[in-house]
């Protein structure tokens, strides 16, 4: 079995899930585009298509012309295809269409926005409604939702999201079945180090990778007000390498992730990882979908300050979640095991006839 996952590293799974497959002996690779967000991301045993300057020059056209060639040549290759996000990397969608006509079979993994309807969020959530700025929302139909959708259902492929907030997005009539695959983590690339409960000025992180969707304000807000009541060091991470932010990250007492999306992301998972309590905001419909033992302390604009108050006063606490946090991880994120899921997804998908053009 020959695995490609492509196009898109989001929140590096393509890179966590390549590694975990190998490491149960699937024959897997990855190829992603290069996007801004790159820094934050590992690249580990996967490729970056670097996409040429738009330009008329000669150079610029090979170069090009090579971002092709690589890419479809990695697609002809792969007997399945992992397809992370619903977005493209060449024009037209072209990629997605070459897979169609090589009669592919694939999974696509939707991770959020790529799908999102903002008016089935806003009405589940209402710090969603209230603080996300009109402008991102109106990017997020249903509309762009369902064509998105459609057009990996046309090519056959078959769906995956990382939990049950996406759910409420995928379209039953194009994918009638949905697996579940919760979000990787590499254990071994996370040493666990617990708060002390001891320490007498407390580290409070948070690293967000779009502010003001991750309630950044309200965060800033809470540590301003408590810095007059207390004695604690606040760190915002934005856009360090990942491996400084990690650093950082290690070292925290405190790891707040974000307070408006209503579920939490892979930034969570490597806190706790790490041994580190987390706060982050878990909408009423999600927190009976989470596995019971989940130990993030769910918190929104309205109450961060007492919620972060009760952290930094109780360094017993402190610790007690971040070992839980850590556990929580093993049990529920290694991606050794997913990997084996996943590989059972696989063989599932290439047992089923292959996609029509």
């Amino acid at each position: 079995m020959k695995v490609l996952h492509l196009p898109y590293n989001v929140a590096s799974q393509v890179s966590v899930s390549v590694q975990g497959l190998r490491a149960i002996g699937v024959n897997s690779r990855g190829l992603i585009a290069a996007t801004q967000g790159d820094v934050i991301q590992s690249h580990d045993g996967i490729d970056v298509l670097r996409d040429a300057p738009l330009s008329w020059s000669i150079r610029s056209a090979r170069q090009r012309v090579g971002l092709y060639e690589k890419l479809m040549a990695a697609i002809a290759w792969a007997d399945i295809l992992h397809w992370h996000y619903g977005w493209f990397v060449l024009a037209r969608g072209f990629d997605l269409f070459w897979a169609r006509l090589l009669r592919k079979p694939g999974i696509a993994e939707f991770w959020g926005t790529d799908i999102r309807d903002a008016e089935i969020e806003a009405a589940d959530n209402p710090y969603f409604a209230r603080y996300v700025p009109q402008e991102y929302r109106a990017r997020q139909t249903g509309r762009s939702s369902y064509e998105i959708q459609a057009r990996f259902a046309r090519a056959g492929f078959s769906c995956i999201v990382a939990d049950n907030a996406m759910l409420a997005y995928v379209r039953r009539e194009l994918f009638p079945k949905v697996y579940l695959v919760r979000q990787r983590v590499l254990l071994s690339e996370y040493v666990p180090s617990p708060p002390d409960p001891g320490r007498q000025r407390p580290l409070i992180v948070h690293s967000p990778s779009h502010p003001r969707l991750k309630g950044s304000e309200f965060v800033q807000a809470a540590v301003e007000k408590l810095r007059s009541k207390y004695d604690f060091e606040f760190r915002l991470v934005s856009g360090l390498p990942r491996r400084e932010a990690l650093a950082i990250l290690s070292d925290a007492d405190i790891f707040v992730d974000q307070l408006i999306l209503g579920e939490h992301g892979v930034a969570t998972l490597e806190a706790m990882a790490l041994a580190k309590p987390v706060v982050c905001y878990i909408k009423p419909s999600m927190a009976s979908q989470y596995p019971s033992d989940l130990p993030v302390i769910s918190a929104h604009p309205e109450n961060i300050t007492e919620v972060l108050e009760g952290l930094i006063t109780s360094g017993a606490r402190r610790r007690d979640l971040g070992l839980r946090g850590r556990n929580y991880v093993e049990k529920h994120h290694d991606a050794i095991d997913i990997a084996r899921q996943l590989k059972n997804i696989y063989q599932e998908t290439l047992e089923k006839r292959s996609p029509t053009f």
